[in-house]
């Protein structure tokens, strides 16, 4: 029992001794103990080692362009992961700030002392509000040495760009260049002897082995695709000819087919061949730069020579897509497929030169001939598109016929620009920018084409799928439950998004080729909305002309989605005239101020700067244009409140007209006369202003008519209530009610009244009305019976004016009497008969003539 007590009291004695060292050295070890690696500061130190390496590769003067992509490369996942640990750590440093600042403010020296407690959380809130404000500061930092670094490379690689593009050297008309060439020639056609030859020898081997079966069969699939595409291209064309269908979607489709066509089969086979060579191991380094150029040029020109037939269609004008002249689309096709064939065969003369090793003079040479010949073949193309006066005069003849000149002129200005240009640049020595213009000519040109295609492909595919018959809007419609207008409205916002995408796509690949990336770009545009600066406001010659362009691209953006919302999205809508115009406008003053954003942070001008300046112009603004800024502030009010809508009739003092927009200003009110009258908006507001059509739109058409006693009211209001009802535009809700307003002596008075649906077309239908009910009432009207007046006790006197007129004719009759004959007069007819009479003796001198009793006729006696 002794042994074990003593043995306990030894072992109490070691572990007393070892919790006491255990205790010392846990502080330590938790000191040695590395932080942890997936805290935010951590992560931060680890950026910050890579970046140093990054900066520190940039310093070496002769370092590559390969290596500064890589590094660029390399740069922007950091640039990723420094944004989103800022972003991360705001909210963090706000929350420990917030936590500090509900313990309120600490005690002086005169107040009370703070609880132990209290005293502690204290400190330790105020360490974790230190700790997350320094990794925020520090991550900010960061964040701007890497956007440096990044701006750097960039600086870098568009500086080595241009001074590799315009590096002046030897022109090609220098005959020191020729003599040296001629000089080395046999040199450099030796190395090509033995080089290709070489390679030649032990391809000619490998076609009797194994590998040799491979190519073989790439060989002959390559020269299957070719006899396909000869054999079935004018099948299917000949088909596609025989459709009745000639909508612009369908010539589209037929084009894009043709495309696909003619383009896939050469692509294929030059494919098929360089897989099957590098398969059997027989492209060596030096030779397979020459193959893989023959591959590309072939697949290059079968692709430009799809284009063009697919836009321009020569000799076949009812699929042509591009509206030009028979001879215009033949020129541009010959242009083309000349251009695409001189640079294919340019670009495998360089890769055999580069193959060969081959000396600077002779690659200028080369350079410089195919250059020469491209840009003659340019030229002569636009000398051929000129349009002459006889072209101009027949256009004027007959039928509209389109003059390509003024449709094609930037274009043809901007080729003899680049024709004259690449000639003189051969001429002063500068090869390598010739060369790269023709190449640019060749991308921007296919740039544009495809741009064409894809954009008509948007406008009238995407509308054609989801708002016409097809299957998918069928479908649509009856899976989904969705509604012709509503998919209307979908395919609207589609297409404009998609044709956004596919500018902003455009213009990337068309300023890839001088340097300027799709990080670049972006970078651009997040500086722009976010408003990152460095240092204080830098005002150059450049950033304002920069800023200036920014706002006229905004401005023109804007405008842009005005006249897309006013002229395809909201007409899709039920929304009324007035609310069209508000969004409208509301879009427009959302669209100026964005532009007006950024082109001041283009300046670098902070929001801080400008509510300085506006406070200088408050005062200004007060007194001088406190009549802008009334009306300005009243027009947003009539665009919230909208007591005033765009096509409401109203009255404004002597002013009654349509209202016809609501500016910044003021409101354009046309009047009845075609006259405008502008009124500012605070009159609007603060004036009294009558709204015929203020709650709805209906109109009311009065008429009121008097007819006389005589007439049947009864059978008036039944008239005039048919003649209410039969009128088409007349509702039937209120139906049409006629009033009996007054009864007169002599006449009596109705009013008719009716309700139309729209208030402009009142005049219309009262006009309608006043013609039924004049007729309708010529018809109850009974006309009066003529008036008869008889006079009695003057039959004595009517004898004796008869006696009268009988001699009267008698003697008339005998004086005009011809040689051969006697004329009588007869007025027993309604006319008088003039008659031949046989020729008779003269009377003789003693007869006499007597009236006859009937007092009508004439008797002569002997």
């Amino acid at each position: 029992m002794s042994m074990i007590s003593g043995l306990d009291r030894a072992f109490r004695r070691c572990g007393g001794a070892a919790l006491f060292a255990l205790a010392l050295l846990l502080p330590l070890t938790v000191l040695a103990q590395p932080a942890d690696p997936a805290s935010p500061r951590a992560r931060l130190d680890s950026i910050r080692g890579e970046l140093t390496q990054i900066e520190a590769s940039l310093t070496n003067p002769n370092v590559s362009d390969d290596e500064l992509q890589r590094q660029r490369l390399r740069l922007q996942p950091l640039l990723d992961q420094l944004r989103l640990l800022t972003d991360e750590q705001v909210p963090r440093t706000e929350q420990a700030r917030l936590r500090l600042e509900q313990l309120g403010a600490k005690p002086d020296a005169n107040a009370p002392p703070e609880t132990p407690d209290v005293a502690r959380e204290r400190d330790t809130r105020t360490k974790s509000f230190a700790e997350a404000d320094e990794t925020l500061k520090i991550g900010r930092a960061t964040l701007l040495q890497a956007e440096q670094l990044q701006s750097s490379i960039g600086d870098l690689r568009r500086d080595r760009f241009a001074k590799a593009l315009f590096a002046a050297g030897p022109s090609i008309l220098n005959p020191e260049v020729w003599s040296t060439t001629l000089t080395a020639f046999p040199a450099d056609l030796r190395a090509s002897q033995f080089i290709f030859g070489d390679w030649l020898s032990v391809f000619t081997t490998a076609l009797f082995s194994p590998r040799g079966v491979l190519v073989a069969l790439s060989f002959l699939g390559a020269i299957a695709l070719y006899v396909a595409r000869a054999r079935y291209m004018p099948r299917l064309t000949a088909r596609l000819a025989r459709s009745v269908d000639s909508s612009d979607r369908h010539m589209l489709y037929v084009a894009l087919i043709r495309v696909v066509a003619r383009t896939a089969p050469p692509a294929l086979a030059s494919w098929l061949i360089y897989a099957a060579l590098n398969t059997a191991g027989l492209l060596p380094p030096r030779i397979q730069p020459v193959i893989l150029a023959i591959v590309f040029g072939l697949a290059l020109i079968a692709f430009v020579q799809a284009l063009v037939d697919a836009l321009f269609a020569p000799g076949e004008p009812q699929r042509r897509l591009a509206s030009v002249m028979e001879s215009t689309a033949k020129t541009v096709t010959w242009m083309a497929s000349s251009l695409v064939i001189v640079m294919a065969i340019g670009k495998v003369f360089e890769a055999w030169l580069q193959a060969i090793a081959a000396g600077l003079t002779l690659s200028i040479i080369v350079r410089g001939v195919f250059a020469t010949i491209f840009a003659v073949i340019l030229i002569v193309g636009l000398y051929r598109l000129r349009d002459n006066q006889e072209i101009e005069q027949e256009a004027c003849l007959g039928p509209y016929v389109p003059v390509d000149g003024a449709s094609l002129g930037p274009v043809r200005i901007l080729g003899w620009v680049v024709g004259v240009a690449v000639l003189l640049s051969l001429l002063l020595g500068y090869v390598v920018l010739a060369t790269f213009l023709t190449e640019q000519v060749i991308w921007l040109g296919i740039l544009a084409a495809v741009f064409v295609l894809l954009m008509q492909l948007i406008e009238l595919g995407i509308s054609s799928q989801l708002t016409g018959e097809g299957r998918l809007a069928l479908t649509l419609r009856a899976g989904i439950g969705l509604r012709a207008a509503t998919l209307q409205k979908i395919a609207v916002v589609l297409s404009g998004a998609l044709k956004i995408v596919l500018i902003v796509v455009t213009v990337m690949l068309a300023l890839a080729p001088w340097g300027l990336e799709s990080t670049d770009f972006l970078t651009s545009l997040r500086a722009a909305f976010f408003g990152f600066q460095v240092g204080g406001v830098t005002v150059s010659l450049s950033s304002i002309v920069v800023a200036i362009m920014l706002f006229a691209l905004g401005l023109a953006a804007t405008r842009s989605l005005q006249g897309w919302l006013e002229g395809k999205f909201l007409p899709t809508t039920s929304l009324d005239t007035g609310l069209r115009n508000s969004i409208t406008t509301a879009a427009g003053y959302v669209g100026y101020a964005a532009a007006a954003a950024v082109g001041f942070s283009s300046l670098g001008l902070s929001l801080e700067r400008l509510t300085l300046v506006a406070s200088a112009l408050s005062v200004g603004i007060g007194f001088g244009l406190q009549s802008v800024v009334s009306n300005f502030v009243s027009g947003l009010i009539l665009l919230w409140e909208r007591p005033i809508r765009v096509g409401d009739q109203v009255l404004v003092g002597d002013a009654e007209g349509i209202v016809k927009r609501i500016n910044v200003r003021s409101t354009e009110i046309e009047t009845f006369d075609r006259s405008s009258v502008i009124v500012p908006n605070s009159n609007l507001v603060s004036g009294v202003v009558r709204n015929r059509v203020r709650s709805d739109r209906t109109g009311r058409v009065l008429i009121s008519i008097s007819v006389p006693r005589t007439l049947n009211p009864t059978e008036v209001r039944a008239m005039l209530l048919d003649a209410g009802e039969a009128h088409g535009d007349v509702l039937k809700k209120p139906p049409p009610n006629v009033l009996f307003k007054k009864l007169g002596t002599a006449t009596m008075d109705f009013d008719l009244i009716c309700v139309v649906g729209e208030v402009d077309i009142v005049g219309r239908v009262t006009s309608d009305l006043n013609y039924v009910i004049h007729r309708r009432l010529s018809e109850l009207e009974v006309p009066p019976p003529g008036a008869e007046l008889t006079v009695r006790g003057l039959e004595g006197v009517e004898h004796s004016l008869g006696e009268i007129a009988a001699a009267v004719s008698k003697e008339v009759g005998r004086r005009a009497k011809p040689a051969s004959g006697r004329v009588s007069v007869k007025r027993s007819g309604p006319a008088p008969e003039v008659e031949e009479e046989p020729e008779e003796a003269p009377a003789s001198p003693g007869a006499r003539t007597e009236p006859a009793a009937s007092g009508g006729k004439d008797e002569s006696k002997d």
